[in-house]
């Protein structure tokens, strides 16, 4: 995404703060409203839901809106994006408190299974942003957005799974 906002906001670093900026506020706020979700069934797929709409509409609708908006001022430009970043971050910011959740039940090792899954999201926060920027010179932006949903896709089936999965419990 950072790669594909900096023709339309102008400059790299205005794409790469803007980008960071909206998503880290947006999954912070994803965090917060996932600790609201009770049915797992229906949170799950919910989210994934909304991952596959998001991805479609950042494929097929944003270039063009980019396109008949480039010409906009660089602030009204910057809060489009920010705007359009944040259903984006609100939904995956719910995907790591539902797993610490599950994952910190599943036996009385809870605080050390919480331990690894921050490492590995943390391994995998850095090696995916180097990967994605890899990749999508390579096969393209619109492969590497999809190969990203099936993998969320793939994680929500993973967590439904598990056996002691409750989004209530804390």
């Amino acid at each position: 995404l950072i790669q594909r906002l900096t023709l339309f906001l102008g400059y790299p670093t205005y794409s790469l703060t803007v980008t960071l900026f909206a998503l880290l506020v947006s999954t912070a706020a994803g965090s917060l409203v996932s600790e609201r979700y009770r049915a797992r069934d229906r949170t799950l797929a919910w989210l994934v839901a909304v991952i596959l709409g998001l991805m479609l509409f950042y494929q097929f609708a944003v270039p063009p809106l980019m396109d008949a908006l480039i010409g906009a001022p660089l602030s009204f430009r910057i809060a489009l994006t920010f705007f359009l970043l944040c259903p984006l971050g609100l939904t995956l910011g719910a995907f790591m408190p539902l797993g610490i959740r599950c994952i910190s039940a599943l036996t009385e090792h809870g605080n050390e299974f919480v331990a690894w899954a921050w490492a590995v999201n943390g391994f995998f926060s850095v090696t995916s942003s180097i990967l994605t920027t890899i990749l999508s010179m390579t096969i393209g932006f619109r492969l590497v957005l999809a190969l990203a949903g099936f993998i969320y896709v793939v994680a929500a089936f993973a967590l439904r799974s598990l056996p002691s999965f409750s989004p209530t419990r804390g």
